[in-house]
């Protein structure tokens, strides 16, 4: 992967929607993109891999954190990256994934898709369902399948695909990162004594499916009353 420094004046030429946003690229380090996979003794191009690594194919205008400026991005559930395009070379680069670019919020659909450091392997970014001191959190990924060769020759192979996975959602409190399972037990146990009970009688209460994203939403805005 060749690791390029991308110049303020390109980046305010072709990256950015209007002069007057931030310069994103001054002292960070990008890298082009890749559009490939190796697989076994070749390289797959994206376009020759049925389905799409990304969360949405087009680049949409997303805010960069609080108060800065707009640019056009493209998540990648399958790398865990952001993308930009270089309008002027039609280049594509990724974002560092730095605390300097924390959370970015799609203009058209309102979500927000943030940066949070779990130690484990889901860090990376999340979809932020509820922000607060309690913080619902949405995991997408997309998975790589190999083509499989036909057995033989009247029995056709299987393609290669990108397949999305079952969303995984986690709650961010200020001291656990909890992993969303069926079983409420599990939830319940990793929160702290003064909340169990009221969780647990909320959920009783509500008929909460903790596999169902809107009663999660509920339940954590529930949990920063």
């Amino acid at each position: 992967m060749k690791t390029l420094f991308l110049s303020a004046s390109l980046l305010l030429s072709g990256l950015f929607l209007n002069a007057q946003q931030i310069n994103l690229a001054r002292n960070a380090q990008f890298t082009k993109s890749m559009d490939e996979i190796n697989s076994g003794s070749k390289k797959l191009k994206y376009t020759d891999i049925q389905g799409s690594p990304y969360y949405d194919d087009n680049f949409v205008p997303a805010k960069l954190g609080e108060n800065s400026g707009t640019i056009s991005i493209r998540y990648s559930p399958f790398l865990d990256s952001i993308e930009i395009l270089d309008g002027q070379t039609g280049n594509v680069y990724v974002i560092p994934k730095e605390q300097q670019y924390p959370k970015f919020t799609f203009e058209t659909t309102k979500e927000k898709l943030i940066l949070v450091n779990t130690n484990n392997e889901y860090s990376g970014y999340f979809f932020e369902l509820v922000g607060g001191k309690n913080r619902l959190l949405r995991k997408n990924i997309t998975k790589f399948v190999d083509e499989t060769p036909p057995p033989n020759t009247l029995v056709p192979g299987i393609p290669a695909k990108f397949e999305a996975q079952k969303p995984i959602y986690f709650i961010k409190t200020e001291d656990n990162f909890i992993k969303i399972t069926k079983k409420a037990d599990d939830l319940i146990n990793a929160l702290q004594e003064d909340k169990k009970e009221a969780v647990k009688d909320f959920i009783k209460t509500n008929k909460i499916k903790l596999n169902d994203e809107m009663d999660l939403i509920k339940l954590v805005t529930f949990l920063n009353k």
